[in-house]
């Protein structure tokens, strides 16, 4: 078993290092298809000639082949100088300045934002991972402790007043848009009644846990409105699903108490589409989580990206395209091997 895992993983593993690169692919094709470009904010300037335009493509490899300049943000520009003619492909800041070359995003380096000053584009990213990922999670466990409980809650009860009430407010509940419950909650529970922050990750000189705990209570209440609804359908329709086969009415028919009868036989069944849209469902909250982030000023992975967007930042934009890739293909590998753990019948097999 251990050895078919371990053959699994690294299968997966080249799989899923192939897919990185499709993306990385995909993802620059389609920003340099995109009308506008990096150069963009000089249509605001009255001053401006095709000098310009020129001198600064010039400086930032933009005049280069298409094909070139993904290889040198694939792989780097600094070692084009072993090539025959290669330094003809470098950019004009790295034959001025070899400290400015790129190294390329197998290196780790993203290059450098333009609107922030020169910035390295991953240690902005970076600064917000964990802002989104805090949000992502908590918002995920709130949606796991909700979801689950209601779901299995109204299986046991089909017919009667729970189930019903659980029914009719997963449904009220899905027809508002969360954003919009967001900013009501913030106006009433913030603006007038004062019992939450109205923004941010933390109070400016306090940081503390408590703190941190105050500011994030709205936003993961919210953004796992959407989650617990999900999780709660799914939990109901497997357990009834469950609870009708006939391995679980010989349980009941040997004498099992009910409660081991759903827990060993029910429950473990029924939550093998949850553990498989798991990844998925973490994925749905990353991405979400820009309308969230915006609502509440919060400082993650999703405001930088509009920040990014509203101001063609074209560095940032691809290495938050690129990093949300490569979690998003790592989140669907982990589920799968913990696949395995949760249904014994799985083999993992090359």
């Amino acid at each position: 078993m251990r050895q078919a895992l371990t053959r699994y993983i690294i299968r997966r593993g080249l799989q899923s290092l192939f897919l990185v690169w499709i993306a990385t692919l995909i993802g620059f094709t389609i920003y340099q298809l995109a009308p506008g470009g990096p150069l963009q904010f000089l249509d605001d300037d009255p001053k401006r000639t095709a000098a310009d335009f020129e001198r600064l493509s010039a400086l930032y490899g933009l005049n280069r082949p298409i094909l070139v300049q993904y290889l040198a943000w694939l792989t780097g520009e600094d070692w084009f100088t072993i090539l025959p003619g290669g330094a003809a492909w470098q950019s004009g800041q790295c034959r001025a300045n070899p400290e400015r070359c790129g190294r390329g995003i197998l290196r780790l380096d993203f290059g450098r934002s333009f609107y922030f000053k020169g910035s390295n584009v991953i240690d902005l990213i970076a600064e917000r991972i964990p802002a989104t990922f805090l949000l992502g999670f908590s918002s995920l466990v709130i949606s796991v402790a909700v979801g689950i409980p209601s779901g299995i809650y109204a299986a046991l009860n089909r017919g009667k007043l729970p189930d019903h009430i659980i029914r009719v407010t997963t449904v009220l509940v899905n027809t508002v848009p969360e954003w919009w419950i967001g900013l009501l909650l913030l106006i009433i529970l913030g603006g007038y009644l004062r019992l939450v922050p109205l923004g941010g990750m933390e109070t400016i000189g306090d940081g503390s846990l408590l703190d941190r705990l105050h500011h994030l209570a709205l936003p993961a209440v919210v953004s796992a409105i959407s989650g617990w609804i999900s999780i709660s359908r799914i939990m109901r329709f497997e357990m009834l699903e469950v609870l009708n086969q006939d391995y679980v009415r010989t349980a009941r028919a040997k004498g099992l108490p009910e409660h081991l009868v759903i827990w060993r036989h029910v429950l473990r069944n029924a939550i093998l589409p949850f553990v498989t849209g798991l990844s998925g469902i973490f994925l749905i909250f990353l991405s979400g989580s820009i309308l969230f982030e915006l609502v509440f000023s919060w400082p993650g992975m999703g405001r930088l990206a509009v920040i990014a967007i509203n101001s063609r930042d074209y560095p940032v934009m691809m290495g938050l395209f690129v990093i949300s890739s490569f979690l998003g293909i790592i989140g669907v590998l982990m589920v799968d091997i913990l696949y395995g753990f949760v249904d014994p019948r799985v083999k993992y097999e090359l």
